[in-house]
């Protein structure tokens, strides 16, 4: 069995990506491993779940830093004692910029949750995870959701 020394999990604040977190802490604590939570604000999308996509343009980068670093703590970090956690936030295509973090760390382990798109909407809107599993330098976890088809 294979044992990470740096576990990359990127996350986008959904519920697939809750769920890729807490397996990407799971196998952190398992191995002894460096984890790291990587977000990428994706241009025209809401800084958080919810927001307002031109909210950004009146923040610093400073504060656009400190909210999106409170809200991973608050969502994924209540239980992470004893880990080595990381929090990495880019700018740009989240596929692009998850492979190009990937190459520049030496990570071993990238997490990705999978939206769950099949047929016809993968076709059309693509997937990060799918773009990622097949570029990525270092082994890839899909984590699907119960009932994904």
């Amino acid at each position: 069995m294979a044992t990470f020394k740096h576990i990359v999990c990127c996350l986008d604040f959904s519920e697939h990506a809750g769920q890729a977190v807490e397996v990407a802490k799971a196998q952190a604590k398992s191995d002894g491993a460096r984890l790291t939570l990587l977000n990428v604000l994706a241009p025209g999308r809401p800084l958080l779940p919810g927001g307002d996509p031109r909210e950004r343009k009146k923040l610093s980068v400073a504060e656009i830093c400190s909210r999106l670093e409170a809200e991973i703590t608050s969502r994924y970090l209540q239980d992470a004692e004893g880990l080595q956690v990381d929090l990495e936030l880019r700018r740009g295509h989240p596929s692009i910029e998850i492979l190009t973090y990937l190459e520049e760390s030496g990570a071993d382990l990238v997490v990705v949750g999978s939206a769950g798109f099949s047929g016809v909407n993968l076709v059309l809107l693509g997937s990060v995870a799918e773009r990622v599993s097949r570029r990525a330098p270092c082994s890839c976890l899909v984590v699907r959701q119960p009932g994904d088809d």
